[in-house]
């Protein structure tokens, strides 16, 4: 073919290779086309048949440059000519030297051509460098699948952990009243369903590791901007019940993807789900499908229905958060979204969802588990402490075969159960009312038993616990620890005086003794055996609400800042306090000054006999030996002579009363708006050589109809009083032995409360006065500073109470001032005559106050019947003299102790 033929060809066909490159010289299927797509529709100047480019890449080819060979030199077709390398041009007039920009149309392309090559290269680049990684990660992930153990799995079901008491004998076994192994075939179709609904419905499809579930679960979560939902399988939650700890890492969720690829590669999907199942929690102590079957509803796992499979599959997630038992309402949503998800996936019908969504929760009255039936108590408290002191959690506790030695002491434990369970030891219970005690072995701090409530066999699996979780005010069993064992660490003496008169401190406070009735002059000693408030709250005024707050820190109370104020000597605290504190800080008392911490597990061996946990018994010494043997003496005297008499035993006893009043709100009016005559709460904390009792009782909700009429001194120290006869039955009385040296606090009188009389006289009621008389003279020494106070309210002691609201326990079945003669007298009284001279003078200015003999020996005739009662022995008191009570100052200001002489 010559070269016209060849030219006159293309021009009819086309050059396939050239229009691909130079489109503006491919043939048109029309003149209209050709028209169109003519320069000349942009307004430029079109070249003539037979002068354009076209003809010149012909002539350019027939000079032996052929098109391919241009093409692959990179030389672009202009509209009137033909660039050659190195800037040459050939074609018509419009070529060459003439037409500059011509010359750079070439540089666009030659810089996208650069441009591409350099993404390519790296494209490949990074291609290769992901297939080495995918490499290193392919053998990263065999090593690791290699590493995996899962013989775990394969293992026999968990042994029970068991509980054992003080005489190495049984208490309970913990894991075996939980936890049943069961084969599939003994679970209910239904539940089956359910659960691989709930938690991976591709559980048949992937191989441990859902890739799809996890790109759908990122996707969700990544919409809704939280965690939504979970990627995990039902087989890597079974690596991770079983094989790792609950830490949340990267290299243990890898570790755990390769355990599950390895648990796939090694037991079926139907054995896979039966360990799952097997392993599942289900909340209040349910471990596998077949115990929460009986928990909740009554009947083994084959007999579930689909409502009750539904409930169970929707509660592994978070068993606390979907408890029927306590939080009915989520746990119905959830079981409701479970049967949703069963319909949409085709395992159950819209019929049988919407029967089953229509049904509601039905749980048994669940009784407490068979093997915890002896003991509940103690068992529940020592699960309590092996979380929060040793750091188990429960469910290590439940699963782990443990052996867990503990204090307690049958003998003492069977005392508590008979003593609680006698409702006839409980007659004013006017529906719910509630008790506890904690009994504790002063020297150690061993807790020999727990009543953690009323009626033990009705108590659930770690249900709430008054013995040790309690909360309430102590009222004036507190007075002992934090008013009268700092004024004994101060230098105070049983034997000081203190005056009990109507006295009103900083900022209006102004507590009051029951009845309203004051008594004078009277020994530290006294007021603690006959529990009046006044003088309470005048000694901690005098030693410094801080020393008393920091003190009685020391001894385990549970004090905060708010309570820097006067009330808390009579026990009116912001938190409160438990049984098991309150006999806790008893134990200095009997124990030479050593308060011994609490504790029920003595140690905690693992299946293998290793010893995980051990106690070392603490004991911290807080009193000089000879000061806890005083406070002893003076206990001891509130049992015989005081507020405390029901409690005695037949043997060496010590201990102390406390009772709290009825809020000061209108609920417990009367129709008058006088205060109902009632109490919120009742205490009695004793001790023996041989143990230290704390008892509390109370209504868990007081209200109008549900509040005590009896005090610390009656029904408590009755329960005290059963409790400890029936714990040291055959036990021999011993006596509390002071220490070597024993050296009682000595020293001059000192006087708290007031200025003490030159000439005293008998006791009577006594007003209060910024400061006394300036006529009379003080005695060398004795002149008391005014000592600043925190600042209180005056209808209240700061914590939202009437004013005494740790209750005196001085009522008239406990009181002991009985109108006897109040004979005492000064030494310094010499003169009769000028003794009845002073007399005279009292009856003329009408200042009697209704606080003489006669007076109180006519109210204490209305005394109930049957009451004991003993001689009060009254100090002085001034002589036709007022008192002086502390001055005010800023709540932040500490109480500054006042010199006495």
């Amino acid at each position: 073919m010559n070269h016209e033929e060849s030219r006159s060809r293309m021009e009819q066909q086309g050059d396939p290779a050239r229009d691909r490159y130079y489109p503006e010289h491919a043939p048109y299927a029309s003149e209209q086309e050709k028209r169109e797509d003519s320069p000349t529709a942009n307004g430029k100047a079109v070249s003539a048949p037979g002068e354009s480019g076209y003809e010149d890449v012909l002539s350019a080819g027939a000079a032996g440059l052929p098109d391919a060979a241009a093409r692959l030199q990179g030389i672009p077709f202009e509209s009137k000519g033909l660039t050659l390398p190195g800037g040459g041009a050939a074609g018509g007039a419009g070529s060459g030297a003439g037409h500059p920009k011509k010359e750079k149309a070439a540089q666009p392309v030659r810089r996208r051509s650069r441009i591409w090559r350099v993404l390519g290269f790296s494209f490949l680049g990074m291609f290769l460098l992901l297939l080495s990684g995918a490499g290193w990660a392919y053998w990263k992930g065999m090593q690791l699948y290699e590493q995996s153990n899962i013989a775990a799995l394969g293992k026999e079901p968990q042994k029970p952990t068991v509980l054992y008491d003080r005489n190495g004998e049984v208490i309970t076994e913990l894991t075996n009243s939980r936890f049943e192994y069961i084969p599939l075939d003994q679970v209910a179709p239904i539940m089956l369903e359910a659960i691989v609904a709930v938690e991976d419905s591709r559980f048949y499809e992937h191989k441990g590791v859902d890739l799809q579930g996890i790109a759908r679960a990122t996707y969700k979560n990544l919409r809704a901007g939280a965690v939504v939902e979970g990627g995990s399988t039902i087989t890597q939650q079974l690596a991770k019940m079983t094989l790792f700890s609950s830490e949340q890492t990267y290299s243990r969720k890898l570790n755990e993807a390769m355990a599950s690829l390895k648990i796939e590669n090694t037991y079926t999907k139907d054995q896979i789900l039966e360990m799952y199942l097997n392993s599942i929690y289900y909340g209040n102590g349910a471990y596998g499908i077949q115990r929460a079957a009986q928990i909740y509803f009554g009947k083994p796992a084959s007999e579930l229905t689909l409502a009750e499979a539904a409930l169970l599959a929707g509660m592994p997630k978070a068993p606390s958060n979907y408890s029927p038992v306590d939080n009915p309402d989520k746990a119905l949503a959830r079981r409701n979204l479970v049967l949703q998800l069963m319909a949409s996936q085709g395992k159950i019908t819209a019929e049988e969802r919407d029967a089953a969504i229509a049904e509601p929760i039905k749980l048994i009255e669940t009784p407490i588990l068979k093997q915890v039936d002896k003991y509940p108590s103690y068992v529940n408290y020592v699960i309590q402490e092996a979380i929060v002191k040793h750091g188990l959690t429960e469910k290590d506790i439940l699963s782990q075969g443990l052996a867990i030695y503990t204090n307690l002491d049958p003998k003492v434990q069977n005392a508590l159960t008979d003593v609680y369970n006698n409702n006839a030891l409980f007659p004013e219970d006017a529906g719910g009312l509630q008790s506890s005690a904690v009994v504790l072995d002063p020297a150690s701090g061993a807790i020999r038993g727990i009543a953690a409530g009323r009626n033990f066999y009705e108590q659930k699996f770690r249900s709430f616990n008054y013995a040790t979780q309690l909360k309430r005010q102590p009222g004036s069993s507190i007075k002992p620890v934090v008013v009268f064992a700092p004024a004994l660490m101060a230098g105070f003496k049983p034997n000081d005086l203190v005056n009990d008169v109507e006295t009103e401190f900083a900022t209006g406070y102004k507590p009051l003794n029951y009845g309203k009735k004051e008594h004078g002059w009277i020994t530290l000693e006294e007021a603690l055996i006959q529990s009046y408030n006044i003088p309470a709250v005048a000694l901690l005024n005098e030693v410094g609400i801080g020393k008393a707050l920091d003190f009685g820190r020391r001894a385990g109370l549970p004090l905060l800042d708010e309570d820097r104020v006067l009330g808390t000597a009579l026990g009116g605290l912001q938190q409160g306090v438990s049984p098991l504190q309150m006999a806790q800080a008893y134990t200095m008392f009997a124990n030479g000054g050593k308060m011994a911490e609490a504790y029920a597990i003595t140690k905690i061996v693992d299946r293998q006999g290793q010893v995980l946990k051990e106690a070392k018994p603490q004991a911290k010494q807080l009193l000089d030996p000879s000061i806890a043997y005083q406070m002893t003496q003076m206990l001891q005297k509130v049992i015989t002579n005081g507020t405390g008499q029901m409690a005695q035993i037949g043997r060496p006893v010590a201990g102390k009363t406390g009772t709290t009043q009825l809020p000061n709100i209108a609920e417990f009016k009367d129709a008058r708006g006088n205060q109902l005559d009632g109490s919120k709460d009742a205490w009695f904390v004793g001790y023996t050589p041989e143990l230290v009792t704390a008892i509390w009782l109370g209504y868990p909700m007081t209200n109008k109809t549900h509040y005590l009429t009896t005090t610390g001194g009656k029904e408590p120290a009755k329960l005290f009083r059963e409790v400890m006869t029936r714990a040291l039955d055959g036990v021999p009385a011993s006596d509390f032995v002071p220490p070597e040296n024993f050296t009682p606090i000595g020293g001059q009188i000192r006087y708290v409360n007031g200025e003490y009389p030159v000439t005293p006289t008998p006791a009577k009621r006594v007003a209060v006065v910024s400061k006394p008389p300036a006529e009379t003279p003080a005695p060398p020494d004795m002149t008391p500073q005014k000592a600043a106070v925190p600042e209180e309210s005056k209808e209240t002691n700061g914590k939202g109470q009437e004013p005494g609201a740790g209750k005196d326990d001085s009522r008239k079945d406990e009181s002991r001032d009985d109108g006897k003669k109040e004979e005492k007298k000064d030494e310094g009284k010499k003169d009769d005559g000028k003794k009845d001279e002073k007399k005279e003078e009292k009856k003329d200015d009408g200042k009697s106050g209704g606080g003489n003999k006669d007076d109180e020996k006519n109210n204490d005739k209305k005394k109930e019947a049957g009451e004991g009662t003993s001689p009060v022995e009254a100090s002085p008191n001034p002589a036709g003299l007022t008192a002086s009570g502390g001055t005010s100052s800023a709540p932040s200001q500490e109480p500054t102790p006042s010199p006495s002489s």
